[in-house]
């Protein structure tokens, strides 16, 4: 397979990915303004975002990744979820 075979497939799987996060997020900020107990929402999501981060960090322990790249992967996690958590305040 030739580089513009292979970048543009490439941006074929970028652009599907990028839409089916669009449409979760629609999903979500509409279940998270719909739900009936915000502070349990919240406290939830809270809950639930830190073990992600922990697991994060254990698989890339288990999978021997440099700390550099694992600590990248967590902030970017962290970012995500920090953006989510304001949706929630």
């Amino acid at each position: 397979m030739d580089i513009e075979a292979r970048l543009e497939a490439l941006e074929l799987d970028q652009m599907e990915r990028l839409s089916a996060e669009i449409a979760q997020d629609c999903v979500l900020i509409s279940l998270i303004a719909t739900h009936p107990d915000h502070a349990g929402l919240r406290d939830t999501f809270r809950s639930v975002a830190e073990y992600r981060l922990t697991q994060l960090g254990d698989v890339g322990f288990d999978q021997g990744t440099p700390a550099r790249s694992a600590a990248g992967a967590t902030q970017r996690l962290r970012n995500h979820l920090d953006a989510w958590s304001q949706k929630l305040a």
